[in-house]
């Protein structure tokens, strides 16, 4: 593919994705992060893949502000509600990259889309084959902040993230500056059930105990205090 037959089909896939139906998209380019950890997993699963595109849904607030920690045997239990909502944003975001995926395809680019739920992870780490949250904060969604989570402008770290890897040279966004999101009110870390999140130290963005947490989320019932309880994004 000439060099302008790869700008001419990289724009139609470009305008393509501006029709989702998704709250927040997100574009990275690899040849923005060469070197970094990023980048390797995405090379990894994707050898010449040049963007990464990163689709982003709401997890509305009304549903996150009735979740607790803790869950009592036989009990109706309305973090059940989150699970059903985060089923349904999981189906379109898991849609949608497929979509981007098609719309590459069409234009004679390779991509490889990454469901919302049941990325491969490996369970010695806890640490997927590709990171969706420093996907978004290199596609300009935000910033990933001290609960460890990726925090946006207008909806906090109340979202559900999909991703799609694509041979396509799409124009990538602005970065979120870090000033304008998490400034550091420690309200995760002082609230966080499993005390899996702890002041970071030196230039790191957080600092977590990823065993500590899955093993809470799991034996409670689940938790999204860090989501339920962050200011940014509040209307």
């Amino acid at each position: 593919m000439s060099d302008q037959r790869i700008l001419t089909a990289s724009a139609a896939v470009q305008d393509a994705i501006s029709t989702l139906d998704v709250d927040l998209v997100g574009i990275a380019a690899l040849s923005d992060l060469r070197g970094s950890r990023l980048a390797e997993m995405a090379l990894r699963l994707l050898p010449e893949a040049r963007s990464i595109v990163v689709l982003s849904m709401e997890v509305y607030p009304e549903i996150i502000g009735l979740a607790r920690p803790g869950r009592v045997t036989g009990e109706a239990s309305l973090n059940d509600l989150i699970d059903r909502n985060t089923d349904f944003l999981y189906g379109r975001l898991t849609k949608a990259a497929y979509d981007v995926a098609r719309f590459s395809h069409r234009q004679g680019f390779r991509a490889l889309p990454l469901p919302a739920a049941g990325c491969p992870s490996d369970g010695r780490f806890l640490e997927a084959v590709f990171s969706y949250k420093h996907a978004g904060q290199a596609a300009g969604l935000g910033y990933i902040g001290q609960s460890s989570l990726l925090v946006t402008p207008d909806f906090g770290p109340r979202v559900r993230l999909a991703c799609c890897l694509t041979e396509a040279l799409l124009e990538p966004q602005k970065k979120t500056s870090s000033a304008e999101l998490c400034q550091g009110c420690d309200i995760c870390i002082q609230n966080c059930p499993s005390h899996a999140l702890s002041q970071p130290q030196g230039q790191e963005p957080y600092a977590i105990n990823k065993f500590a947490c899955s093993a809470f989320r799991n034996a409670s019932g689940g938790c999204f205090e860090c989501m339920r309880l962050c200011p940014v994004g509040r209307k």
